[in-house]
């Protein structure tokens, strides 16, 4: 017994790829929990029409600038041009600075003096609670002397009413991700690990089957099965946990099955640099998992510190989440994902083009 633990030992220890990988883990896992703020709402981005230009308008600016939770977009000169985008939910926040802003009823005749208008959507109930306090504070410290209105008429919340969407809902789609994503990477990688070890890859050079036809059909069953993931969750998340899907369930299709392959076409990469199939799978999870945690499938990438939230957009798993939770959640259209979609096809083009390089049947 003690001869075949000490035995077990060594091949562990000689297969240095999978060891390294199995130590990597638990510290990676460490990392990425340690990262993520949870508990936090959230940033959410700004954007501010200053009708006002006077001095307390720029105090306000400087003032909302400071502010960590709001990440402050460029301004806009036309007020209609910045409710749209509230409207279609590429801005968060919409702060306008009414002409007269913090003078007194007498010197800003006319006009007569109005609050600031703060416009939001009805969706993340918690943020917006925050921030329209938030910025009830700071025009209140703005104003000079006697308040030209109220306390309460300072600002005027004008909350867009759209369709809430449970946490589910949103991690649901995330879940397509992983799965598409772990499935493709790890189990391509590992099956062609496997058949380079059994030099199964070595004797089909001698076989009259031609190459791309082998990899057309490892490519071909890996989609219908990602085809096969999608419908299964989606079936389950809605049928059992009531999860709701707003938009076209084709759509969901197309984009997962354009993800799997920029995911398989890692996989390709990452087998021809595996030793075994242990260590394939050890790589492809080490590849998987910063992807998993970065790429907001269970949370929200806003709740990164630092400039990770810019970065996760380098993953390729975030432009798939994107597009997956634009059709399915906002009722989005395949055509309103083109920006995610063109990424995505970068992405195939480009990992393909590594993968044809660095692929090994020996």
């Amino acid at each position: 017994m003690l001869a075949l633990f000490i035995a077990n030992l060594k091949m562990l220890a000689r297969n240095r790829q999978a060891a390294f990988w199995a130590l990597f883990f638990p510290l990676l896992l460490v990392v990425v929990f340690g990262l993520i703020d949870i508990k936090g709402v959230g940033s959410g981005s700004l954007a501010i029409v200053d009708q006002a230009n006077n001095v307390q308008s720029e105090l306000l600016r400087a003032k909302l600038a400071a502010v960590e939770l709001l990440e402050l977009e460029p301004d806009f000169d036309i007020e209609a041009q910045a409710r749209l985008k509230v409207a279609e939910g590429d801005l968060d926040y919409l702060v306008i600075i009414p002409p007269g802003f913090g003078q007194s009823g007498i010197l800003a005749e006319p006009p007569s003096p109005t609050g600031v208008r703060l416009l939001y959507q009805s969706r993340n109930g918690q943020r917006n609670q925050l921030v329209d306090g938030l910025i009830r504070s700071l025009v209140a410290e703005t104003q000079d002397g006697d308040l030209p209105l109220p306390l309460s008429q300072l600002v005027v919340s004008e909350v867009i009413q759209v369709p809430e969407v449970d946490y589910f809902d949103q991690v649901l789609m995330g879940l397509i991700g992983l799965g598409i994503m772990t499935n493709s990477i790890i189990s391509i990688a590992v099956r062609v690990s496997t058949y380079r070890n059994q030099a199964i890859l070595k004797r089909l050079l001698v076989t009259p089957l031609p190459i791309w036809k082998y990899f057309a059909g490892e490519v071909t069953a890996h989609l219908v099965l990602a085809a096969v993931q999608v419908a299964i969750i989606l079936l389950v998340g809605v049928v059992v946990f009531g999860a709701h899907i707003h938009g076209n369930v084709a759509w969901i299709f197309l984009i997962a099955l354009l993800g799997s392959m920029v995911f398989l076409n890692i996989g390709f990469i990452l087998s021809a640099w595996a030793q075994s199939p242990a260590a394939a799978s050890g790589m492809g999870n080490a590849v998987a998992l910063p992807m998993m945690f970065f790429a907001g499938t269970f949370f929200s990438t806003a709740t990164l510190p630092w400039v990770l939230p810019h970065a996760a957009y380098a993953l390729p798993l975030t432009p798939m989440l994107d597009a997956l939770r634009e059709v399915a959640i906002d009722s989005g259209q395949l055509w309103d994902t083109g920006p995610q979609l063109g990424i995505l096809g970068l992405w195939v083009i480009g990992t393909a083009l590594i993968a044809s390089r660095v692929f090994r049947f020996s």
